[in-house]
């Protein structure tokens, strides 16, 4: 009997940089330790200041995912993988229609595939985001 169920690839490791505020960067090897970082800069963060950091997430086999994302303290908890699968989402057409992003804000993905709608849905598939 197989089985379908196939495992995702594991994050390697994200590089985070802080674009407004106090100069930041950061390298870590989990989701998790990302969001403590971005929840530690969001409560450092004023209410009035665009605060925004830049992103990449590397993945075992070599996927990789670059982004931004804005840092505010909302109250809520600091989730980068909700945000990315947002993104991703938006970009695969599976909320419906196929949403395009600002420009400024448009992820990059590579390597999967030439068309970008193909290549989110994969890395929805196939990667522990």
């Amino acid at each position: 009997m197989s089985s379908d169920i196939c495992e995702k690839v594991d994050v390697s490791r994200i590089f985070i940089h802080r674009l407004n505020g106090l100069a930041s960067e950061a390298r870590v090897s989990s989701v998790e330790a990302a969001n403590t970082v971005l929840e530690g800069w969001a409560a450092e963060s004023s209410q009035e200041d665009e605060d925004q950091c830049e992103f990449k997430i590397v993945f075992e086999d070599g996927f990789w995912y670059h982004g931004k994302m804005p840092i505010t303290p909302t109250g809520k908890r600091v989730s980068l993988a909700r945000y990315v699968r947002k993104q991703l989402a938006a970009l695969a057409g599976t909320e419906g229609k196929r949403r395009s992003l600002p420009k400024d804000d448009s992820p990059e993905l590579a390597p999967l595939g030439a068309d970008v709608a193909e290549s989110a849905k994969m890395a929805l598939d196939y990667y522990n985001i």
